[in-house]
């Protein structure tokens, strides 16, 4: 991969096989060779942190050649085409960047004060979907129309209108003038729409189809994992059929301990496809650690983890988990527990903390509920906090799948009337036990109701499971802004922006870290631990089509090759709901395991 000439180059990178070392070196023999005179290496990174984690890597190496390297997220490269040429797109010289979402619906509510969505997320959140999927939404022109009042962007026009700036032909020429390389990590990760972007900045050749700016994109497309952001790995393989690029596996796990590795294997193997994928070698002398525990509850498993965090700190990985020479202590920062949904963290969160140690959480709004119902039951709650707001509504709507004329501002009755009808008309798992909430007055009186909002006993373990859990994290959080908020401050609306921030929150700075699989993406932990291992839980029960399936193996693929020595997945034999504890079964990528441990 580095040494290619490749003027079109795709390098399938599972984990572990040193990408950012190939990106540097790439980059690297660019920058030094004299037939690319002048030109520069512009690497399009997944975040922020890889892109500094590029930049420190090349720094010592290439001295002055650095400022011929751009290293940045999509987003940051698209702000600095704007920042040079947004006039030519209507935009003024000092543009604003509008990021924060409250920011983003106070700007729609002074634009249009009938729009303001209340709703914030999931308004937001439906833009940007289907603008990352370059699809067309009923409120995307009223909110371009916003934006451009203000001569402002969000993330999503800044895709758009650096596509546009690229689409004015001076302008792309004067650009691939200037850029010799480009690179693009994580290229699972593309949308559709950051995909024009990048293939508008590189064009193409109309003899030869090739990209007029040498293009490598480098992936991994069993860590495909944002689809619910408009994420599609198939992007590669379309780059590779529009530029006749020439592929690469990449095959050497540099990361992994032997049976870590053998793992990774196993499982990519299992994920199949159309597409070769890498066999992973870990010829490293760390032998790893893969440990599998099933507990008598899920307070048992909660307690073991604890402990298990508790032993690495204070005694260090296993001698067998290294390498000869290589030190066994291990940071906070370098422990992670893992869980399928947020819910499933909770109480190794609690129990962590009481021995102790800090937690830093993270989780996405996508694996935030462990149920469907779950899911519309905060969305009810956030409905009863701005009913006569089209956002409040229309989240319901979309959700239950009902024609705008449901239960859509105006008279509550007929709109509580419309919402009833469909939650006992939906034939997704027990919409109906939610109705009493439409009833309740106050917050206080919706968290009570809810407690008796019970899935009939016939129900699906894993759903009766995942309904206790998803009403147990309802409960934790509100017990949380009650011990934050006055009485008299304790509205609908106060509650449902308390639950916003929960949802969206983000490390929380020092300590272990406690994080949903999708969350875990591009990191790297010395050990790890995956709660709720169970059938049902990971994978999700809800989980029944083809690509649904896959799509939780990719899932696992992710949690299982965050670490790089020890390995720890735990399960609950019993699982509580209102009926009593139920049985479960073990999750089928246990079997996997035990495969891997095998073979190592």
């Amino acid at each position: 991969v580095v040494d290619s000439d490749a003027p079109a180059l795709v390098a399938t990178a599972s984990a572990g096989t040193g990408k950012t070392e190939i990106l540097a070196r790439r980059t690297e023999r660019f920058v030094n060779d004299p037939d690319s005179g002048n030109a520069n290496v512009l690497v399009i990174t997944y975040t922020t942190r890889a892109a500094n984690e590029f930049k420190s890597r090349l720094q010592g190496r290439i001295g002055g050649s650095m400022q011929r390297i751009q290293a940045d997220t999509v987003h940051g490269f698209a702000h600095s085409i704007l920042a040079t040429h947004g006039s030519h797109v209507g935009l003024p010289a000092d543009f604003q960047v509008i990021t924060n979402t409250e920011d983003r619906a106070e700007l729609l509510a002074h634009y249009d004060p009938w729009m303001a969505p209340d709703d914030v997320p999931e308004f937001f959140g439906q833009l940007d979907l289907a603008r990352a999927k370059c699809q067309d939404h009923c409120h995307l022109k009223i909110w371009r129309d916003a934006l451009e009042n203000r001569g402002a962007v969000d993330f999503g026009e800044m895709i758009a209108k650096a596509t546009e700036v690229l689409l004015i032909p001076a302008i792309a020429r004067m650009l691939r003038v200037i850029y010799g390389l480009v690179i693009v990590d994580e290229a699972q990760n593309l949308t559709e729409q950051q995909y024009r972007l990048i293939t508008s900045l590189v064009g193409k050749d109309t003899v030869t189809g090739r990209p007029l700016i040498s293009t490598t994109l480098l992936g991994d497309p069993n860590q495909s994992v944002t689809g619910f952001a408009g994420g599609d790995s198939r992007l590669m393989a379309r780059f590779v059929n529009d530029y006749s690029a020439h592929e690469r596996l990449l095959t050497q796990n540099f990361r992994s301990s032997q049976r870590l590795a053998s793992l990774e294997r196993l499982v990519s193997l299992e994920l199949g496809g159309d597409r070769p994928r890498p066999s992973v070698r870990a010829e490293r002398a760390a032998a790893g650690v893969i440990d599998c525990r099933a507990f008598p509850s899920e307070a048992a498993e909660s307690s073991f983890v604890a402990d298990w965090a508790d032993r690495l700190l204070n005694e260090g990985l296993p001698a067998e988990a290294v390498a000869p020479g290589e030190t066994c202590r291990v940071h906070p920062e370098e422990i992670a527990v893992l869980a399928r949904h947020s819910a499933a963290l909770s109480a190794s969160a609690e129990a962590i903390s009481g021995r102790g140690y800090d937690v830093a959480l993270a989780h996405s709004e996508d694996d935030f509920m462990a149920t469907f119902t779950g899911t519309v039951a905060l969305l009810l709650m956030r409905f009863r906090s701005a009913r006569h707001q089209f956002a409040a509504s229309g989240a319901l709507r979309r959700e239950l799948e009902r024609p705008d004329s449901d239960f859509a501002g105006g008279d509550a009755d007929t709109g509580s009337s419309g919402l009833t009808e469909a939650l006992r008309a939906h034939a997704d798992e027990h919409l109906d036990i939610l109705v009493p909430l439409l009833d309740v007055d106050s917050p206080t009186d919706f968290v009570g109701v809810l407690e008796e909002c019970q899935f009939p006993e016939s129900a699906r373990d894993e759903a009766l499971a995942g309904w206790h859990a998803d009403r147990r994290l309802i409960g934790d959080t509100w017990s949380e802004f009650t011990n934050l908020t006055p009485v008299a401050e304790r509205s609908w609306t106060r509650f449902a922006l308390h639950f916003d921030w929960v949802q969206r929150a983000r490390d929380l700075g020092p300590g272990i870290r406690l994080i949903t699989v999708h969350k875990a993406q591009g990191r790297e932990f010395k050990a790890v631990a995956v709660v709720g291992m169970n059938d049902g839980q990971f994978p999700d029960y809800r989980a029944t089509s083809e690509r649904a399936r896959q799509s939780e193996l990719q899932a696992f693929y992710v949690a299982a090759t965050r670490a790089s020595r020890v390995l720890l997945l735990t399960r609950s034999l019993v699982r509580p709901t209102r009926y009593g504890d139920r049985f479960t079964e073990p999750s089928p990528y246990l079997q996997l395991v035990e495969e891997a441990k095998g073979q190592a």
